[in-house]
């Protein structure tokens, strides 16, 4: 399967929303074909390099998108809503057309046998995350009801993955990572540290904020 490619500084995720600003000259030319065929183009994080302008060096494997809405301004830039939907391994980068084109392979998510391994790891994860959730969001002073969590593993760590509060490139070995049980293992491992960095930031947050309210009396 041949498809454009478009490097980026963010990771995305099967169903993760994607809005885009498009203004480079290949990728509006990029747009147009894609609005046209309905077809879908492959978002890589960059490993080495910029988004604007040649020679990013993106990472090899990534999420194709299709474009969902999309609107033109009058200078002939893009406004584009896309959203991702299944990952790829590139195979080998092509000549460009001009933009940046692709050989991939699609990664089929196998629900995988179920397991102690993947059980703990399932049950880890929903225990962790929503505790993770409401701390993250109370440092902006915020709250959320519950979220309903994907029954799936693949399902589960790829709406997780977008949340988390930490940098891209581990977000890509979330992308990366295949069996069933090693991406929720991970995905376990990465909520556990979070949990346990955003205890002390909430912590610190407080105590700072407690402190200010009693400077004021």
């Amino acid at each position: 399967m041949e498809i454009p490619l478009f490097p980026l500084r963010t990771v995305l995720f099967p169903g993760m929303p994607l809005p885009l600003r498009i203004f480079e000259e290949r990728y509006r030319v990029m747009v147009r074909e894609l609005l046209e065929s309905g077809g879908v183009f492959g978002v890589l994080l960059i490993r080495e390099g910029q988004e604007v302008g040649e020679g990013a060096i993106p990472y090899n494997v990534g999420t194709t998108a299709r474009i969902e809405e999309s609107g033109e301004t009058d200078d002939g830039r893009f406004v584009i809503a896309a959203r991702g939907v299944q990952r790829f391994r590139l195979v080998r980068r092509l000549p460009p057309r001009p933009y940046p084109f692709g050989k991939i392979e699609l990664i089929e998510d196998a629900p995988g046998t179920p397991n102690e391994r993947l059980d703990r790891a399932l049950e880890t994860v929903r225990l962790t995350f929503p505790a993770y959730f409401r701390l993250a969001l109370s440092l902006s002073d915020q709250w959320a009801k519950g979220l309903k969590l994907p029954a799936s593993p693949h399902g589960l760590v790829d709406f997780l993955g977008p949340w988390l509060q930490t940098d891209e490139e581990v977000k890509q070995r979330l992308i990366e990572t295949e069996p069933a049980a090693d991406r929720v293992a991970l995905l376990a491992e990465i909520i556990d540290e979070l949990l346990s960095h955003t205890r002390e930031q909430v912590t610190d947050y407080r105590r700072k904020k407690f402190e200010g309210m009693g400077s004021m009396n």
